[in-house]
């Protein structure tokens, strides 16, 4: 009986230890509130809605695990879903289950690789100098002006099919990642090559990337594979309970019918924490836009946001925007040849983290 009893304790040990040494974690945001917004066309109706995919934080439902191998090595895996609050439904047309990330990789001292759909290193470079650290991402341009395989050739915030290395060492951190194209009969065709890294130093934080992709601008049946690149620069200051960032995005894209498009986004703001519960925000963003068959176009964003955290996990949150239209950016009935050159937006909700 002692012998048997022996055995089952060193079994106990040796499954507690295997259990110790990989673990899942189930991770979430989940966002609802209401918001009003005037001139959501170009008849100049307005709109009010609690159907989003998260207003302040955007919806997401995501597993996280982690072995360790041993010898400093690590594998991991992240896969995250995105959904909508007022239908349940996930948040994009295609109904990819894990639209927002798909990833498995290896780590030690050295940095990681992550091969999979996964945030690109323009979005993570760029993230560490917003104003707003990425919220409110359907009104504030920034998280899909970068770069990544999206719905239109400009902009993406993710790429499919990538394999990203990641490596921070002391103050810097350095990124870089090809994701393929996986086009017959070429390897340039649909893919992308990026570098970016930051340097972080007691207050000050600054950062850059460069992205270079060969997205198709025609159609399935016809392709067109065209060049396309993308630069972005930007930093923050953080001192006691104020911090200050801005930054900028260049985005060009080629086109063999002499309709190159830039895309140009500059941006500079601050946050400050009045209490440890209680934070306002205010930016300015503005977007230029030149195709060059079409003229320019610019949109002016002013947002300012206040968050009252209820606990660690839960917060109440409120912003007012107003954007100026002008250009090829202005909203334009074409039936009437009226146009709306001006939004203006609130919102009020509740965000929870889990």
């Amino acid at each position: 009986m002692k012998k048997s009893l022996l055995a089952l304790a060193v079994l106990g040990a040796f499954a507690a230890s295997a259990h110790a040494q990989s673990s899942v974690t189930v991770y979430g945001s989940f966002d609802g509130g209401v918001r009003y917004v005037n001139n959501v066309n170009a008849a100049g109706d307005d709109r009010t809605s609690v159907s989003s995919n998260g207003t302040f934080n955007s919806n997401r439902l995501g597993f996280r695990g982690v072995e360790d191998l041993g010898g400093g090595l690590n594998a991991r895996f992240t896969l995250e879903s995105g959904f909508n609050t007022g239908t349940g439904a996930f948040d994009n047309a295609a109904n990819n289950i894990f639209n927002r990330t798909a990833a498995v990789g290896i780590g030690g001292a050295w940095g990681g690789i992550d091969l999979g759909r996964q945030y690109s290193v323009s979005f993570k470079t760029i993230g560490a100098y917003d104003p707003f650290n990425y919220k409110y991402t359907g009104i504030i341009p920034l998280a899909a002006a970068a770069a990544g395989s999206g719905a239109t050739s400009i902009g993406g915030t993710r790429f499919n099919n990538d394999i990203q290395y990641t490596g921070t060492f002391g103050p810097a951190t350095i990124r870089a990642e090809y994701a393929l194209g996986e086009t017959t009969g070429s390897n340039s065709n649909g893919s992308a090559v990026a570098v970016g890294g930051t340097f972080a130093t007691g207050p000050f934080s600054v950062g850059g990337a460069y992205t270079q992709k060969k997205p198709n601008v025609g159609t399935a049946a016809a392709p067109n594979f065209q060049d396309n690149n993308q630069w972005t620069i930007g930093g923050a200051y953080k001192i006691a309970a104020l911090r200050v960032a801005g930054g900028y995005i260049r985005e060009k894209q080629e086109f063999a019918a002499a309709a190159d498009t830039t895309v140009k986004n500059g941006w500079i703001g601050a946050s400050y924490n009045f209490t440890p519960a209680f934070e306002l925000s205010g930016a300015w963003y503005q977007t230029k836009t030149n195709v060059a068959v079409l003229g320019d176009g610019k949109r002016d964003l002013f947002i300012f946001g206040a968050i009252y955290s209820l606990s660690k996990r839960t917060n109440i949150y409120a912003d007012i925007d107003y954007a100026r239209l002008s250009g090829t950016s202005r909203l334009i009935n074409p039936a009437t040849g009226a146009s709306q050159d001006r939004q203006t937006g609130f919102s009020v909700g509740l965000n929870h983290l889990f």
